[in-house]
């Protein structure tokens, strides 16, 4: 049976659309799949992440608290490295592969740099709850200004 899953954030834009498939049909040959349905105008590869970037803004905007892990980091001054270290790791699902592209580091410097924000921050990034959290911090923190200049997100 043909079955299509649409998630449609409050805004109206759709977030992940999934249309499988069709499976041989009895009789061995294959089923043609049906047409995609038309994709809404709305739609643009950055939904998920304009979505979080106003969350993080209204988060900031009514005062709320930062991770204590990442507010322990921004206490410190030379900290700039490691949370643009920890933002692009973040940004980029955890990939210590595109990460060390990224910022243009071999992986054993990536590697060590996390586990600096491990122990500065007091916080285990193999935790994915954790790691929401600070990635949630690092937004709400960017929108309030919080950052400093040179931890710049990727695509920023």
């Amino acid at each position: 049976m043909d079955s299509e899953v649409v998630l449609r954030l409050e805004s109206g834009d759709v977030l992940v659309t999934f249309v499988p498939t069709s499976p041989a049909s009895p009789s061995g040959t294959a089923r043609p799949a049906p047409p995609a349905p038309p994709a809404p105008p709305a739609v643009r590869s950055t939904t998920a992440a304009g979505a979080l970037d106003a969350v993080a803004a209204r988060l900031a905007a009514d005062g709320a608290s930062v991770h204590p892990g990442l507010e322990a980091l921004l206490g410190l001054p030379e900290a700039a490295l490691l949370l643009r270290t920890l933002e692009t790791y973040l940004e980029l699902a955890g990939s210590a592969r595109a990460t060390a592209e990224a910022l243009h580091l071999h992986r054993t410097s990536l590697y060590y740099r996390l586990q600096r924000v491990e122990l500065l921050a007091g916080t285990d990034l193999k935790d994915g709850t954790e790691r929401l959290a600070l990635h949630l911090a690092l937004r709400v923190a960017r929108a309030a200004g919080r950052l400093p200049d040179q931890a710049a997100a990727p695509g920023a």
